[in-house]
């Protein structure tokens, strides 16, 4: 598809495989597979074999955990030869975006004359509702519906995926029409992961309620996506009203390495959607970007809320909210 429209949106395509070495043999096919059909193609690919089972043990990581770094760990390494390549030729013309979440970047990408660099990877509307299935088992909050966005920022460089609207039956259409033989992954079909699961016998039992049970998840991430962005803009803009100066604070300190303070007052007036992600937002600020538990939240919710004697809520990894004469301290 990529290739189709490289003409029409000046693209250059750089393809990258990574061998996680999961599949001895069918790994080996699969990478040999890659290969040849950018060969046909006249493009060249980038091959990465990894031992990702010790890298799991290694980093104490599940091998899906440990599979998705080094796929990145791979992508990434490229992109940065991909830009150094642009400066040399062009110094003055090559882009490197700034992460700023919810950018859209449309067509080839280019602002004014530059060039810039971008993963595309090949979700599609399946994942999208296998992902967000998977997020409510687990319990998620309403930004977990939003599921998988179209376009985000993996240390720095914008990773976007064309086919998120595209259900799977419309690919493997499209492979029948152009006479492609694409390679499957037979650990697809087994039962092993959680998400096969959800494929293969989650997803086949609600379709027998709703046909269009794909689409209908799709939907669902699309209109949860627009509340989420809404949401969290709104967030912002309370967090930064609310952002104590240290001089205001008078460096009276809490934790013992990086901290925020809030003003308690303006804090406990804030609904508690936007509440809790201010929350959410100054632990981000200092460190803590994920691990936050609904029970934590209401637990800062209480001592936000009352006038009392210094309070604190301990939070993972050594992170902790404490309430002190009108003020919220965030810190590690």
């Amino acid at each position: 598809m990529l290739q189709h429209l490289a003409s029409e949106l000046d693209l250059t395509i750089h393809p990258v495989h990574v061998n996680h070495g999961f599949r001895p043999g069918d790994a080996e096919r699969d990478q040999a597979y890659v290969e040849a059909l950018c060969a046909k193609t006249g493009l060249s690919c980038r091959s990465f074999v990894v031992d990702v089972t010790s890298m799991a043990a290694e980093l104490r990581m599940t091998s899906e955990e440990a599979g998705r770094k080094a796929r990145y760990d791979a992508f990434y390494q490229v992109v940065r030869e991909v830009q150094a390549g642009l400066e040399a030729q062009a110094p003055h013309e090559v882009q490197v975006p700034a992460a700023e979440p919810g950018t859209r970047i449309s067509g080839s990408g280019q602002r004014g004359s530059a060039v810039s660099v971008r993963i595309a990877v090949a979700q599609n509307a399946n994942d999208q509702a296998e992902t967000i299935l998977h997020r409510i088992l687990r319990g998620t909050g309403t930004d977990g519906l939003s599921g998988i966005a179209y376009e985000r920022y993996e240390r720095g460089i914008p990773v976007i995926r064309p086919l998120l609207d595209v259900p799977r039956s419309s690919i493997e259409a499209y492979c029948r029409q152009h006479q492609l033989d694409p390679v499957i992954d037979h650990t697809n079909a087994e039962p092993i992961y959680t998400r096969n699961r959800i494929r293969l016998s989650l997803l086949p039992e609600m379709e027998s309620f709703n046909e269009n049970i794909i689409e209908s998840l799709a939907r669902l991430a699309r209109i949860a996506s627009a509340d989420k962005a809404y949401l969290w803009a709104q967030a912002e803009d309370a967090y930064r009203s609310l952002l104590l100066p240290w001089e205001a604070v008078g460096g009276e300190p809490v934790g013992e390495t990086e901290m925020t303070v809030l003003d308690r007052e303006g804090l406990a007036e804030l609904p508690d959607a936007i509440r809790r992600r201010v929350i959410m937002k100054a632990f981000h600020e200092i460190g803590l970007a994920s691990d936050i538990s609904e029970e934590r939240l209401r637990a800062a919710d209480e001592i936000i809320g009352k006038k009392q004697a210094p309070k604190t809520v301990e939070f993972p990894h050594g992170y902790r909210l404490t309430v002190k004469k009108g003020r919220v301290y965030f810190s590690s």
